[in-house]
């Protein structure tokens, strides 16, 4: 098991679409709920907008001796509208190695009309949006 956290500005989110920004996988729930208030309360864009955080347990497929991974792989699959804002996002459980995501990316491109598929590896406690963000 692995929590996932994404910082949401909710001022640019709208009907079926949500501006997020995934800043990492961790080992525990509390690492991720530490690093959301550190970036809230720190980082540029995250602590000056209207944002806010959300955790996603993660399953890690294909791990019966539950071993905490230095990394996981991760499959997406999502369409575009016309302001080429992310939407209809599909996902997968996460996987110890490439191979399998692989694997599971083509099945669930079988399952999935989608545009876009990423397959893609996150090492556990690195931080994303590490400098924030700014409007334009």
């Amino acid at each position: 098991m692995v929590y996932r956290l994404i910082l949401t500005d909710r001022e640019l989110s709208y009907d079926n679409y949500s501006q997020d920004f995934l800043i990492g996988f961790f080992l525990t729930q509390g690492q991720a709920e530490e690093t959301a208030r550190y970036y809230l309360e720190n980082v540029q864009g995250f602590c000056e907008y209207d944002c806010t955080y959300g955790i996603v347990k993660k399953e890690i497929a294909d791990n019966p001796d539950h071993i905490a991974p230095k990394s996981v792989w991760f499959v997406q699959g999502w369409n575009t509208n016309e302001y080429l804002d992310e939407i209809d996002i599909v996902e997968s459980p996460c996987f110890l190695t490439e191979e399998r995501a692989q694997e599971e990316c083509r099945l669930m491109q079988r399952a999935n009309e989608r545009t876009e598929w990423a397959v893609s590896c996150y090492c556990i406690g690195d931080l994303h949006w590490k400098d924030g963000f700014v409007r334009v």
